[in-house]
């Protein structure tokens, strides 16, 4: 994603932080459907779990390490 839409630069807006750092916090042990319910809880802004996915697809890696 080179420029940010404006709806991924409202809900930033909203957090009061970059959304990538939300959705990297959330994505380990949240579907995209539970982050996008979240995000609308939290800002009141309309996105749904597609929308999240495409934005993210390829800039958030999910890492297991078994021990």
């Amino acid at each position: 994603m080179t420029q940010p839409s404006p709806l991924y630069r409202l809900l930033e807006e909203k957090l009061g932080r970059p959304l990538a750092d939300v959705v990297a916090e959330r994505r380990s042990t949240q579907s995209w459907s539970e982050i996008a319910r979240a995000l609308i809880e939290v800002t009141g802004v309309e996105v749904n779990s597609e929308t999240l996915r495409n934005w993210f697809r390829d800039r958030i890696t999910v890492e297991v390490k078994v021990s």
